[in-house]
């Protein structure tokens, strides 16, 4: 995979790792519902973000090349109907009128929620032993991340543990 499929798989990785403790954190607000009530609200919290990270892809779609969007396009509706199934499964007696047409808005509006309740739910980990196994998935999605970054360093042939560096690995200054 090149530097700019390595980038774009760091990105999807930092949506993942940014959505998921404040997903968790308004999952559980106002009751613990379970394991697939966190994990539906963490995925469909991912799908939102997604949707901009797709724009990102048809931007750089050149670069990135077409194979990679078109398994990128079919990873999101596949994670977009298994989400939509989590949800009926996990909330159904709770929200009765949940459908296929409010979904696309539900998974923006959780984006933002769960970037909202990021810093908070940061230090203050979840209290429910069911929340265990979606911890365990955070770390490794941190090394896997840790990993494709290490990767991009290499790819850019610089010293990656200072701040500005970093941020001209994930091309914030060019």
């Amino acid at each position: 995979m090149g530097r700019n499929g390595l980038r774009f798989l760091f990105f999807t990785l930092a949506i993942l790792m940014m959505t998921q403790p404040g997903a968790i954190a308004f999952a559980n607000f106002d009751a613990p519902y379970g394991f697939y009530k966190d994990l539906s609200a963490w995925l469909s919290a991912y799908l939102g973000g997604a949707v901009i990270l797709m724009l990102y892809a048809l931007l750089k779609r050149k670069e990135l090349g077409i194979k990679l969007l078109s398994l990128y396009g079919l990873h999101y509706a596949v994670l977009f109907i298994v989400v939509y199934f989590l949800k009926l499964k996990a909330i159904k007696s709770v929200n009765p009128p949940f459908s296929i047409e409010n979904a696309p808005f539900l998974t923006f509006l959780s984006f933002q929620l769960s970037i909202l309740l990021f810093l908070p739910a940061i230090f203050s980990p979840p209290h429910y032993p069911h929340d265990v196994p979606l911890l365990l998935v955070q770390l490794s999605i941190w090394v896997a991340s840790f990993y494709v970054f290490l990767r991009l360093g290499e790819l850019e042939e610089e010293k990656i543990f200072n701040f500005f560096s970093f941020l001209k690995v994930v091309e914030v200054f060019p």
